[in-house]
């Protein structure tokens, strides 16, 4: 199975690109949102939260489905929600429908990463797996960049619905590939093996102490990077007066520059150890973001947060890595559902939390908030032991 682990590794960062060029539309909108509809910033902060309350529902059941039903269709079927959710938003243009379209396209993300990491790191030979795994978070990262960038490409000429139908037809396409094709499917016996099992074994295999400390850190860190990644386009066009086209073309190169830094971060993995590799990068996340808080220029603004992003991306690889070392081969599904549970509940109370905050103070607020929650990383970092 491995010895053509790189074709398969490629249709996969295919798959994980397409399934992200919609993840941060939603935050990257808040600003049109605001405007289209008359809206606070509290209540656009709660529709941002209200996709995340789905993804937490289908969080830990995709991740037994995924150990227990193989990954290729379930790939598929997050990639088929997706196309529905950006069809509702096309065809339908009023409030009431756009938050159910980004509701949708927040539980097609929860089904596609258990399998999907999953499948990666099963396909991956073990002196690959960090490189591997960087490869693909780097594929997710690049269509996490490219849903704003192409946005603030489309807003120069047509209404921000238009970014929706742009990506809709290759999503379909590689939803129908996946659905025939077999990536990464458990062999007879252990197929055999997962009947015999109650859906509660994964769950005790996956819940140890190291794991669960892994989980406190990955809170940490999801309420620091969710606090600026939320707000940064209503920062950049309240606080720093860019056009929203162009405070949306800047948060998409944050990832898009990030890609590199995702494939570093696999490689610093492997030769300094998880500790000493996270270590360095959240300090270096923690100062880049402590320039841009006090950045007086626009340029500094965006030079310090492209460093910051860069930055920040590294650890992807890194904490995918060591779910693959915590857990065993059969139960990672589980143990990769429950990796984003923090980030989900983060997801559903951050921004509202944030919107408060930033209704009784300012925008500004966010960057103190997030420097703090990555000083708390940092220390939960040096005492968890793996």
């Amino acid at each position: 199975m491995k010895g053509d682990f790189k074709l398969k590794l490629l249709f996969l960062c295919a798959s994980h690109t397409l399934l992200h060029v919609y993840t941060k539309l939603p935050v990257v909108l808040l600003p049109i949102l605001i405007d289209e509809y008359g809206l606070s910033v509290l209540i656009a902060g709660i529709i941002v939260a209200v996709p995340r309350v789905f993804s937490l529902v289908f969080s830990v059941p995709c991740g037994l489905l995924a150990d227990r039903l193989g990954h290729t269709k379930l790939i598929s079927f997050s990639l088929f929600l997706q196309v529905f959710a950006a069809s509702l938003i096309i065809l339908f243009p009023a409030v009431e429908t756009v938050v159910p379209g980004f509701s949708l396209s927040a539980p097609a993300s929860t089904f596609y990463h258990p399998p999907a990491l999953s499948a990666t790191s099963n396909v991956l030979p073990t002196d690959f797996l960090s490189r591997g795994l960087g490869f693909h978070g780097a594929s997710g990262t690049f269509g996490i960049s490219l849903g704003p960038i192409t946005l603030g490409l489309v807003l120069s000429w047509f209404e921000w619905r238009y970014v929706y139908l742009i990506w809709i037809i290759p999503i379909f396409v590689v939803a129908v590939i996946a659905f025939f094709v077999n990536i990464s499917e458990p062999s007879r016996e252990e197929h055999d093996e997962s009947k015999g099992k109650s859906l509660t074994t994964p769950l005790k295999d996956v819940l140890s102490v190291t794991f669960l400390s892994f989980l406190l850190l990955m809170l940490f860190r999801s309420a620091a990077g969710g606090t600026i990644s939320t707000y940064l386009t209503t920062y950049l066009t309240e606080g720093k007066g860019l056009d929203v086209g162009l405070a949306s073309t800047v948060f998409g190169l944050g990832p898009l520059i990030g890609l590199t830094s995702v494939i570093m971060g696999g490689y610093v993995g492997d030769r300094l150890g998880w500790k000493r590799s996270l270590t360095s990068i959240f300090s270096a996340v923690t100062v880049a973001l402590f320039c841009v808080f006090v950045s007086a220029s626009t340029f500094q603004t965006v030079l310090f947060y492209l460093v910051y992003g860069f930055f920040s991306s590294m650890t992807m690889p890194i904490t995918s890595s060591l779910v693959a070392k915590i857990v065993p081969t059969k139960s990672r599904g589980t143990a990769y559902s429950l990796q984003f549970v923090p980030m989900t509940i983060v997801g559903i109370v951050m921004p509202i939390i944030l919107g408060i905050l930033i209704d009784l103070f300012e925008i500004w607020i966010i960057f103190p908030i997030a420097i703090v929650f990555y000083i708390v990383v940092l220390i939960i970092t040096q005492v968890l032991k793996m």
